[in-house]
């Protein structure tokens, strides 16, 4: 073997055994600072049903800040028509926390959407899907926050949201 290559791993293995002994006073479990949580959503009316699924996972870098991922699943069915929309997707989210009772949060969201509809005794189906940024702000109390978002990429030819402002609610543990 060559002599520089011996070296070579020598040197690597004195450094690696060297940072491995090294004791940090301050073990941090990465698992004890991911939240689990998400929101819910239910809509029943005279022609709507509408249920929203969308659970995530955040980790907790500070008392401010946090981060993670989500994902989503919704179903809504319209009588007139018999409309039916499946969508799914996936999230990226940050929370902030400037004080304790006011949680602001950023989320950037892709929805894919199988829609069907039978108008006039025909069937017809759209698959489409559309991105969205959210930007939010909202009451906390403890696990709980209650507030408002606005999508800053709505598009109301694209979007299945007849707004670009959507309430939240959310909770995690």
């Amino acid at each position: 073997m060559n002599s520089k290559k011996l070296f070579g791993i020598l040197v690597f293995f004195v450094v690696f055994s060297s940072c491995y002994s090294q004791e940090n006073s301050q073990k941090i479990n990465f698992w004890d600072n991911v939240r689990f949580g998400g929101s819910l959503g239910l809509d029943f009316s005279n022609n709507t049903t509408s249920v929203i699924v969308s659970p995530s996972a955040v980790y907790q870098f500070n008392q401010k800040f946090s981060a993670g991922l989500g994902v989503n699943f919704g179903y809504t069915r319209f009588k007139p028509n018999d409309v039916n929309q499946y969508n799914y997707g996936a999230s990226i989210i940050s929370l902030y926390n400037p004080f304790r009772e006011l949680q602001l949060s950023a989320e950037l969201e892709h929805t894919f959407v199988n829609a069907s509809a039978t108008i006039a005794g025909e069937k017809i189906r759209d698959n489409f899907n559309f991105p969205a940024l959210y930007l939010g702000a909202g009451y906390r109390l403890g696990n709980i926050a209650i507030g408002a978002r606005y999508d800053v990429l709505f598009n109301e030819n694209k979007s299945i949201y007849a707004s670009a402002i959507s309430p939240f609610a959310r909770v995690y543990f």
